[in-house]
């Protein structure tokens, strides 16, 4: 059995046209984060959302959680028979699962609300279920969240993942030797680091890939206006580096 994860989106904050923020399903059912329109999106790659029964949120930006009301209408609206178990940072989670329930309106419009499995989870914790395995650091970012390395039980692989940081040293022991790295991008090359922001440079992610020694690295969270520039950047860095693409699908293990 091998491990089939697709990119639902690869963008910055406010994407472009036809492009989502930076979203990956794994399997078809395991979602992490939830940008503008991925109910939409992983209709048009040939999801089922019905299949999602696990959704983890890196930490509860809006660009990560926008698409929570759509995902929960859109199983209310399909009849979904199961309850959808929602892992995220403790602070947040339950205001983000709250309020997508209240923007529905579900105690005036009978069969909107649904059961949801609210597992917070706390950075520094290791999250498990029967099939996967997801261990996590805490993000470099104003508000909690994670940073984290996803083992897939049946296959063997092994996926890394920044979310939202500020170079993260720690990112790469938790990364060592993982199939697949997907690392943030959203400053440019010529940008300067901020840590109020919280956020990375192609090179930060690709000085991670190489010290981790990971097979591959996919650079995502990008604005358009430097994509190209920071692939140039990061090569030059880690060689194994590409720019993660709309609706990608890779087989991992």
């Amino acid at each position: 059995m091998q491990t089939k994860l697709t990119f639902l989106g690869i963008a910055s904050a406010v994407p472009q046209a036809s492009e989502d923020t930076a979203s990956f399903l794994v399997n078809g059912h395991l979602l992490f984060d939830c940008g503008w329109c991925n109910v939409l999106k992983m209709l048009e790659f040939g999801y089922d959302p019905l299949h999602v029964d696990t959704l983890f949120f890196t930490h509860c930006h809006h660009d990560h959680y926008l698409g929570l009301p759509a995902l929960l209408f859109y199983r209310a609206m399909r009849g979904a028979k199961t309850p959808l178990r929602i892992v995220g940072p403790p602070d947040d989670l339950p205001t983000v699962a709250d309020l997508a329930q209240k923007f529905l309106q579900c105690e005036r419009f009978d069969g909107l609300r649904q059961d949801l499995e609210l597992e917070p989870l706390e950075p520094g914790h290791t999250w498990e279920s029967e099939g996967y395995e997801i261990q996590t650091i805490r993000a470099l970012h104003p508000v909690t969240g994670v940073c984290g390395r996803l083992t897939d039980k049946r296959s063997g692989a092994v996926i890394a993942f920044s979310g939202d940081t500020s170079p993260h040293p720690d990112l790469a022991n938790l990364a060592r030797g993982a199939d697949l790295l997907i690392h943030e991008a959203s400053i440019a090359p010529t940008g300067n680091l901020d840590a109020r922001w919280g956020h990375s440079r192609a090179e930060d992610a690709a000085r991670i890939a190489l010290e981790a020694n990971v097979k591959s690295l996919r650079l995502v969270h990008a604005g358009a206006g430097h994509r190209a520039a920071s692939l140039v950047a990061a090569q030059a860095v880690f060689p194994a580096t590409e720019l993660a693409a709309m609706g990608e699908t890779l087989i991992l293990g």
